[in-house]
């Protein structure tokens, strides 16, 4: 564990080849394509296919929704009671850690938010009848995917550390806006990708035809925040966030390391000790207060 005045202490092992970001996840398309309806237009088209296979089929059109549902209340129950593996919980780091920046020999100093760091939020939302066909969307992630994929293949050049994904699922039923929040070790990096050939050739696209499409919106928002100004504190969870971000070791080839460190014990054990203002004790005068 880690305590005070020692190194954090690293949770996860070196890898030999940079993960891609987690904005690359498997679910990221499912998830746009089921907001893109509301919950009634996707029963009323689940109503409509289950009635068209009635007239064709009779009464068999009803079992493979009965099998399939059969089959998912069975599985929940399995799961729940520790029979079979509960596919949630895989990549579940338990207890608590933080997300650091390691030192450019891949180790971690005694001191937390030992460098400074640059938060970026890009998104999107459609405001057309026509949610994910509307004119220009296509476009538009089109471009968003391939400078997605460009900062991850050029990672070091950009100083990009890693991106997420996220959903805006409170603005409205469908269609809310998406959010990627990306980290890079300066500002200088960042700039360097927005004036590269790609992000220039997006941005041309747009000047060129946003008059076309005002039913499409855009935003991002920068922050800067200095060394020893920011923290981050993880309980029984996966890789999110910073934590999803991989560091290559200076000098080496093939070695990138997590910024995954322990925090139960030690400087990072409170929030005035993450942010360097404390030693981590702070929260003993209010009894345990484990999580904060």
């Amino acid at each position: 564990m880690s305590k005070a005045g020692e190194p954090l202490k690293p949770l996860l092992a070196p890898s030999t080849s940079r993960p891609s970001a987690s904005w690359f996840g498997p679910g990221k398309n499912t998830t746009v394509l089921r907001d893109n309806f509301d919950i009634t237009t996707w029963l009323a088209m689940g109503a409509l296919a289950q009635g068209t296979a009635f007239l064709l089929l009779g009464r068999l059109s009803l079992l493979p929704a009965f099998t399939l549902i059969l089959f998912r209340l069975l599985t929940t129950y399995l799961q729940t009671i520790n029979i079979l593996t509960n596919p949630n919980m895989s990549n579940i780091i338990p207890g608590k850690f933080s997300a650091q920046i390691p030192q450019p020999d891949g180790t971690f100093s005694a001191r937390p938010a030992n460098s400074s760091i640059v938060v970026f939020h890009i998104g999107a939302r459609t405001n057309h009848p026509m949610g994910l066909l509307a004119p220009g969307y296509k476009d538009l992630g089109g471009y968003f995917q391939s400078m997605a994929t460009e900062l991850d293949e050029r990672a070091e050049e950009f100083g990009f550390l890693g991106m997420t994904s996220w959903l805006d699922a409170a603005s409205r039923s469908s269609s809310n806006g998406n959010l990627s929040v990306g980290y890079f070790r300066t500002l200088e990096g960042l700039q360097a990708f927005a004036h590269s050939e790609l992000h220039r050739k997006a941005w041309d696209w747009w000047n060129r035809t946003v008059k076309q499409h005002s039913h499409l919106s855009i935003y991002h928002e920068t922050f800067e925040v200095p060394k020893g100004a920011w923290e981050t504190i993880y309980a029984n969870s996966h890789r999110e966030g910073l934590a999803s971000a991989m560091f290559k070791v200076e000098g080496s080839e093939e070695k990138w390391v997590s910024g995954v460190v322990d925090a139960n014990k030690g400087v990072l054990r409170s929030a005035a000790g993450r942010i360097t203002r404390g030693s981590g004790g702070e929260n003993e005068k209010y009894g345990e207060v484990e999580y904060v």
